[in-house]
C-alpha cells in the first residue's frame, strides 16, 4: 500500500510500471540496461478514489494525464531500476498529495 493520507492509500497493485533504456551518458552499461521506469495508474478507473478526489485529481494534474485517465511518471535519475522506481513511487505519492491538498 502507499500510503497518500491519512484517509487515502494506493494497493501498489493498481500501479503498472514499463522499464525502457534511459538516455544520457552513461557509458556502454546504459545501452543494455533498461533502468529508466514509467509509472502508470489508472485515475479513471481506479476503484481506492472517490469522485471528488478523482475529480480533483483529474483537474490539478491535467497536463500528467492521458485522454483516457492515466497518470504517468517517469524517473530515470538512477544508474539501477529499483532505484528508479522507488523514486517513481516516491513521486507518484507526492504528486497525489498535493493534487488532493486543500
Amino acid at each position: 500500500m502507499i500510503d497518500i493520507d491519512a484517509t487515502l492509500s494506493i494497493p501498489e497493485h493498481e500501479l503498472t510500471f514499463a522499464t525502457s533504456r534511459s538516455g544520457g551518458p552513461g557509458g556502454q552499461h546504459v545501452n543494455k540496461v533498461s533502468t529508466r521506469v514509467t509509472l502508470y495508474f489508472d485515475v479513471a478507473g481506479s476503484p481506492s478514489l472517490d469522485d471528488s478526489r478523482r475529480a480533483r485529481i483529474l483537474r490539478r494534474l491535467a497536463t500528467r494525464i492521458s485522454k483516457d485517465g492515466v497518470l504517468r511518471v517517469v524517473c530515470q535519475q538512477h544508474r539501477s531500476q529499483a532505484a528508479n522506481r522507488e523514486e517513481a513511487v516516491a513521486r507518484f505519492a507526492q504528486l497525489l498529495r498535493e493534487a488532493l491538498a486543500r
